[in-house]
């Protein structure tokens, strides 16, 4: 089963436990984890949310099976760590997965959000077959906004007042992207 994916200048990656010192310094970082709904984070805190998913990833992979869940490491051609991405499916409702990416500041502002998101999108439509990616993001991330509204994904909605991070409250705001090709039309 193939693990690693090569698109253009990147590499996406299924997690494996030695891409976990990485992931662990990027969300330490007070930057990256600005305008997300968790950290910055201890060491012990990404490791417990990430090993187990190294672990079912892993498992599956050893038999030949697509995961459940889809994490990726980002990484440049020439090895340098970029992020992490993924698709997590959504409970209860098959075919419908939630996307995320989080990027080093090293590689803000570079495009790398936005190839990130296409070969998520690219992944989820032809290997998955989903019908549905949904994706969520604060009101103040204007960077991961743009990536989704790039890449195709329709504003659905506003949830005020949802995240407070750091004494600040922020909307939480909605997206979603339909697999035209899986899908009747819409309603």
């Amino acid at each position: 089963m193939q693990t690693t994916f090569q698109r253009n200048d990147l590499a996406f990656s299924y997690i494996v436990k030695a891409d976990l010192p990485d992931i662990v310094r990027m969300l330490a970082k007070e930057s990256v984890c600005r305008l997300l709904s968790f950290g910055p984070n201890t060491e012990q805190d990404t490791r417990n949310y990430f090993e187990p998913l190294v672990e079912s990833i892993g498992k599956s992979l050893e038999m030949n099976e697509l995961p459940k869940e889809h994490v990726f490491t980002i990484r440049k051609e020439n090895g340098e760590f970029l992020g992490q991405c993924g698709l997590l499916p959504i409970a209860f409702s098959p075919g419908n997965f939630l996307i995320g990416y989080t990027l080093d500041d090293t590689g803000w502002r570079q495009g790398y959000g936005e190839k990130s998101c296409r070969f998520l999108v690219e992944y989820a439509f032809n290997i998955l077959r989903a019908s549905r990616i949904s994706g969520d993001c604060f009101s103040g991330n204007i960077g991961s906004r743009r990536v989704m509204e790039k890449c195709g994904f329709i504003a659905e909605g506003c949830q005020k007042r949802y995240w407070t991070k750091n004494g600040e409250v922020y909307d939480n705001l909605l997206f979603g992207l339909l697999n035209r090709e899986n899908n009747e039309p819409d309603s």
